[in-house]
């Protein structure tokens, strides 16, 4: 008999089949991996719940929730962001940044503060595109613990600029078990290359342990002090493993994995690591099936009022560090969406300075005059 699952739990199984999905499309890029699905889930869902039509359908699809009542997925997103809002470890931000002339739809805002936890602030992008980006810029900083700079890079924000929708999430834990001092040791980058890292070590610890026989590969569970947060490491057996596990990382449910974990004595070896990584996620996003919003297809018409032209989105960028040592985590990420206005209606000179056809058409397409004026 299958067990139902809530509303929360359906969500935060949406944020890691998200992750995953998110993962395969960036493991196709060479180098060092860092994101934060979170963040970006936060945000994407944010400009879902303003979407209508095909673009609301990809957006979901996308972002793995069901079409669900909406009510229900907004109180769901609200308890997830209220678990963590009392919490020192992390910090969680999200705002709304709208040009002073455009009209949102009172609805539209009401769910995102009550619901999405989102600050509303007016800006002037019309006049002052540049010095918005510098502001929302320095938002993001502040947010970050100074960690994310930048994350709007130069031209992103124009005059045609209507919106821009910004999370920023800040984590800083020690470990609930500190590692010894660091060593120079050997790291394989290949099962023939290797380099010299700082590897920090524990040594015969009760910790959480699993091995996978399938996918072969090992799973460790690091807790962070007062245990609200753990670090969960996938070791493929093979040195040269990574790109098979990845292959097959979408059988990977976090949850399930942690319920299948044990209590191992275990000796660990993990170097230092400090990553930071700037991603540009429009064409992963339309890998992912999120099309339309980037196009004239757009469709968020339950953000604003029917007066206004139509949005689409110009860009989503997202930016991404996390330092890892002997002593805990520090990590911080923001993504923001960047949404302008679209119009269809160009500028040209009609002058009928020579010979033309008229025609003179019904309002079911029935020709029932047409012509030429050659000779006026």
């Amino acid at each position: 008999m299958a067990i139902a699952i809530t509303n929360i739990e359906s969500l935060r199984l949406a944020n890691n089949d998200f992750a995953t999905s998110l993962y395969s499309q960036l493991s196709n890029q060479d180098g060092n991996i860092i994101f934060s699905p979170f963040s970006i889930h936060v945000v994407m869902f944010m400009a879902s719940i303003g979407a209508a039509s095909k673009t609301f359908n990809e957006m979901f699809n996308a972002l793995h929730i069901s079409k669900n009542n909406a009510t229900e997925l907004l109180e769901s997103y609200q308890n997830i962001l209220k678990n963590f809002k009392d919490q020192d470890e992390i910090k969680i931000a999200t705002g709304l940044f709208a040009d002073n002339s455009f009209k949102l739809n009172q609805k539209y805002l009401n769910n995102i503060s009550n619901y999405l936890q989102a600050t509303t602030e007016r800006l002037n992008f019309a006049s002052s595109p540049e010095e918005q980006r510098l502001y929302i810029n320095k938002w993001i900083s502040k947010k970050t613990n100074k960690k994310i700079q930048e994350l709007l890079p130069a031209d992103s924000v124009t005059s045609d600029t209507a919106l821009v929708l910004a999370n920023a999430v800040h984590f800083k834990s020690g470990w609930e078990i500190k590692f010894e001092q660091a060593k120079d040791e050997l790291f394989y980058l290949t099962p023939n290359k290797t380099k010299k890292v700082n590897m920090m070590s524990l040594e015969n610890l009760q910790l959480q342990y699993y091995h996978d026989n399938e996918l072969n590969y090992s799973a460790l569970r690091l807790d962070y002090l007062d245990l609200k947060f753990k670090m969960v490491i996938l070791l493929p057996d093979a040195i040269d493993g990574l790109r098979n596990l990845e292959n097959h990382l979408s059988k990977i449910r976090f949850s399930v994995l942690l319920e299948n974990m044990d209590t191992f004595e275990v000796s660990v070896k993990l170097p230092r690591f400090k990553l930071e990584k700037s991603i540009d996620l429009k064409n992963v996003l339309v890998e992912l099936g999120c099309s339309s919003m980037f196009s004239g297809d757009a469709n968020f018409s339950e953000m604003y009022n029917r007066t206004e032209k139509p949005l689409f989105v110009s860009s989503v960028n997202h930016k991404a560090y996390i330092d890892v040592n002997e002593q805990g985590t520090e990590a911080a990420a923001s993504t923001g969406i960047i949404m302008e206005l679209y119009s269809s209606f160009h500028q040209v000179n009609f002058i009928a300075n020579h010979p033309f056809i008229i025609a003179v058409i019904s309002d079911k397409n029935d020709v029932i005059f047409m012509g030429r004026v050659q000779n006026p």
